[in-house]
Order: C-alpha cells, then sequence, then structure tokens
C-alpha cells in the first residue's frame, strides 16, 4: 500500500493539482489505479477553497457526492473516485509545546491542509508535516527550528520520508549535533539564541542560493522557449518543410515537460517570475482551470487575446463587452447550472457570449439562432424542435440542455490533453474539420492536442481566431473595471 505519511499537504494560496502524475503538486501514488493522472485541482484564495474535478475517469466526491466543481469547508471529505483515496481538510495548528512560555499565541488565521483520513497520531503529523513543507517551500523560521531541533524521532522522520534534498537534510543533521553538543556546555543560552540564529541563517542562505539558482534556470528556459516559438511561427508563415515545422514543435514541447518540472519545486508567489507580460499570466490562469499542463501559450496568441480584448472594450460603457457582460446575470447562472449537473467546464457558458451575445433571439446570415447560435439539423440533433410553428433554439434553458449535450459529446471525442481547446475549436469549425486536422498529424497518440495543430497550422483562420476571441471575454468578464467596461444589470 502507498506510504500514508505524504499524503498531508499545507494548502498553498492559488491552484494545487492533484492527480497521479508527477507533474502535481500532491501526487498519488500510481497504485491507485481509480485515480486519474491530473484528477483534480484545489484553488485557494482570500475568498475561500474551492475544488474542480478535471474531467476524471472515476470522479471526485465531496461528502459522497460527485462534484464537478464545489467550495469546501473545513470538516469536508474529499475523494478522489467513489472507493479512491479520502482527505478531510482541515486546518493546520502548532501544538501547544511548540509555543515558548514567554510568547503569545500566534493570532494569524491556521493554514488549511489535506490530510489522508487513514493517517495515524494526527496532531504528532501535523506539527511534522507542517515543519517539513517549510523547509520545502523556504519558509522556516527561527521558532521553528527550535520546534525541529528538540525532537529527534521528528527529524528522522521528515529526513526519511525523501523529499527533503541531501543538502537540507545534512543541514538540518548538523543543526541538530550543534545543538545536543552546545546544551552540553551551557552555551545553548536561550530558544532565540546566537548559536541556533546563526544555524537558521546557514540554513537560509544556502537555500535561498539554490531556490535563486532554480529560478534563473526556469528563466533561462522560457526564453528559450520563446526563441523557439518565434522560429516556429517563421517557419509556418514561411511554409517551410512540414518535418522541420514537426521537429521545432516537439523541440519545444520537450523545453516545456522541463519547466513544469521545475515550476513544481516553486512556491506559488513566485508564479510570476516567470511572465514579463500580465496578460500571458492570465491566460495561462485559464488554462489551468481547464486542467492544462504542458503547453506554451505562442506569442502569436498572447496578441490575438490582447485585440480581441481592444476591439471588445472599444467605446467604454457603449462597447461591446459592456452590453454582453450586462446580460450574464440574466443567463450565466442557468448556463452554469445546467452545466454543472452535466459536469461540463463552466466556462464554456463564454461560448454563448461570444455566439450570440447572450441575445436568446440572435439570428445570423446562415441561419443559426438562439443563445448557442445552433445550425437547424445540430438543434434536431439534439432534442429541438425547429419546425415551421416552433422554434426552440430561442428557448434559454432548452437550448443549453442541447448545447450541453453536444458539448459532451465533443468532449467525449476529443478527451485528450487539451481537450476543452478541441472542444471550443469545433464548436466553431465543426468537429469533422477538428477530427480531419487530426489526421494530418504524423503521431497522433503524442501531438493530440490544441497547442500542436494551432502551431502547425492546419486550422481555418476564423477558428484560430475563435479561441482568442472567447479568451478575451472571459478575462474582460472578470475584471471588467480594468479594462475601463462598465457593467450595468438589465
Amino acid at each position: 500500500m502507498p506510504d500514508k505519511s505524504h499524503c498531508r499537504h499545507i494548502l498553498s494560496d492559488g491552484a494545487t493539482g492533484i492527480g497521479r502524475s508527477s507533474q502535481n503538486t500532491i501526487r498519488i501514488d500510481p497504485s491507485y489505479n481509480n485515480v486519474s493522472g491530473h484528477h483534480a485541482l484545489i484553488y485557494k484564495s482570500q475568498k475561500g477553497i474551492i475544488v474542480q474535478d478535471l474531467q476524471s475517469t472515476n470522479g471526485t466526491y465531496v461528502n459522497g457526492l460527485r462534484v464537478t466543481e464545489s467550495e469546501l469547508q473545513i470538516g469536508d471529505e474529499l475523494s478522489l473516485g467513489k472507493t479512491g483515496p479520502r482527505f478531510i481538510l482541515t486546518e493546520s495548528l502548532l501544538p501547544p509545546e511548540s509555543i515558548a512560555p514567554d510568547q503569545e499565541k500566534p493570532s494569524e488565521k491556521p493554514e488549511a491542509e489535506i490530510v489522508d483520513q487513514n493517517i495515524q497520531h494526527l496532531h504528532e503529523m501535523s506539527m511534522t508535516g507542517l515543519l517539513e513543507n517549510k523547509i520545502l517551500g523556504n519558509r522556516l523560521g527561527p521558532d521553528d527550528m527550535q520546534v525541529l531541533l528538540k525532537d529527534q524521532k521528528r527529524l528522522e522522520k521528515i529526513i526519511e520520508r525523501g523529499r527533503v534534498s541531501q543538502s537540507q537534510s545534512n543541514l538540518i543533521k548538523s543543526a541538530f549535533i550543534a545543538s545536543r553538543s552546545k546544551l552540553k556546555m551551557y552555551l545553548f543560552i536561550s530558544v532565540t539564541g546566537f548559536i541556533t540564529a546563526a544555524l537558521v541563517i546557514s540554513f537560509f542562505a544556502i537555500r535561498a542560493h539554490q531556490y535563486k539558482t532554480l529560478l534563473g534556470k526556469a528563466k533561462s528556459l522560457k526564453t528559450e522557449m520563446a526563441d523557439c516559438d518565434k522560429e516556429i511561427t517563421f517557419l509556418r508563415k514561411e511554409k517551410k518543410s512540414e518535418e522541420s515545422l514537426t521537429k521545432k514543435i516537439l523541440d519545444l514541447r520537450e523545453k516545456q515537460t522541463e519547466l513544469t518540472t521545475l515550476k513544481s519545486r516553486f512556491n506559488e508567489d513566485d508564479f510570476k517570475e516567470f511572465y514579463s507580460d500580465p496578460l500571458e499570466m492570465k491566460i495561462d490562469h485559464i488554462m489551468m482551470r481547464y486542467g492544462e499542463t504542458e503547453y506554451f501559450i505562442p506569442e502569436e496568441m498572447i496578441q490575438r487575446v490582447r485585440h480581441h480584448i481592444n476591439v471588445f472594450t472599444r467605446g467604454g460603457d457603449k462597447s461591446l463587452a459592456s452590453r454582453f457582460i450586462s446580460r450574464k446575470d440574466s443567463y450565466f447562472p442557468m448556463i452554469q447550472r445546467i452545466f454543472k449537473e452535466n459536469k461540463l467546464p463552466i466556462d464554456l457558458a463564454y461560448i454563448a457570449m461570444l455566439e450570440s451575445g447572450l441575445d436568446p433571439q440572435a439570428l445570423s446570415p446562415a441561419g443559426a439562432k438562439g443563445l448557442w447560435q445552433l445550425m437547424p439539423n445540430t438543434a434536431r440533433r439534439f432534442g429541438l424542435k425547429v419546425n415551421g410553428n416552433l422554434d426552440e433554439r430561442t428557448d434559454p434553458e432548452k437550448s443549453t440542455v442541447a448545447a450541453a449535450e453536444y458539448f459532451r459529446e465533443l468532449l467525449g471525442m476529443f478527451g485528450s490533453r487539451s481537450a476543452v481547446m478541441l472542444c471550443m475549436a469545433a464548436y466553431n469549425a465543426g468537429e469533422g474539420r477538428i477530427l480531419n486536422a487530426l489526421r494530418k498529424i504524423d503521431d497522433p497518440l503524442q501531438n493530440r492536442d490544441f497547442w500542436y495543430i494551432y502551431r502547425m497550422g492546419v486550422l481555418a483562420e476564423e477558428t484560430n481566431e475563435y479561441i482568442p476571441r472567447v479568451i478575451a471575454l472571459m478575462i474582460i468578464s472578470e475584471s471588467p473595471e480594468e479594462y475601463g467596461v462598465e457593467v450595468t444589470s438589465r
């Protein structure tokens, strides 16, 4: 059975991935074959903690109920699959003995953590896990060092787990030996003595140097990827050989895999160091919500998103974005409720915003109609009545149910990396065109994802523009004031 002692984790602000893949922050032992590689994400922010299922095979459960997305409260049970690993959300509290008699108890709010329910001695493990995570996250303070040095068994347990590096292990051992020796010589004056302070400073200095080196390597790697991406754009526009283009894309993918591994060793707060463009960071956060892991956003995509943000916000309070977002409260609650019931990503609601401007009566020159701009044959295919007397495409709820069925079919068809992105592209171009694009790939098993066919230039120009337009609306809608968009309720 897997080692349960590795299943306690302090939740950092931002996204925490859970699954069997080594790219996750919380990696589940591979012997749990009912857990997907990228099973779920937990988002922690000032507003609370949310878990989101990443279209896992066996589902994500909160208190026994399968969820697509759910807010977590202290005491809630999280299960990966009906019979998979189970966790409980707790508050991480320091045990009383870790606080010196002359110190006041900490006033800050306790950190949240998820704990495997099979762990024994939760109180003791809580402190051990907290110290271990502080070492890994470069957050170990003098008081923490005092607690660590008081208990040899706890220190040995942290080292035996193998999560801390060899240099960290050596430093901890040296600190312990030094503290024992100085105690015997009565030179270990107090809990804030000079010996311990020096050891802590030494520990932090070495750790900071290692951290800085890794961060520099990650930044350098990202620069290399940007240069590689420019070469790909050049090769595609100059219509160079497909073999050269494919080789360069695969080279970019190898670098991305390396960067993903490096990023897993950093604190969430340092992720901003990877971005020179704030817009790229916003797009990246959206990709994380879709369960994307290994990708590199093309500069071309970033510029097209920026272009469409400018188009949608032109005109201030009279802009397209203002009109569209003002209708959001009227239709998004219904759309997102239906999508949750169908276990679909709720962000797909933005497709309706782009397709019709959230106008149920919208009619295109080609004959598409309603919130989702369904063509007559597609609407009938998913159960809507479209005839001379009745057109249910204009019924917001019925048409949304039909759209949900269509999205489920598309996600099942493109159930692979970047499935949501492929689903969006297929909604615009039709599943037939996307399947034809995928058939042109030499190695469909390795390269069956949106970013590959986007870079290969096999999608129609309209479809290439469709994705950045949806993303632009999402970004504006989530921060309208930042883009000067005035939103009024309708």
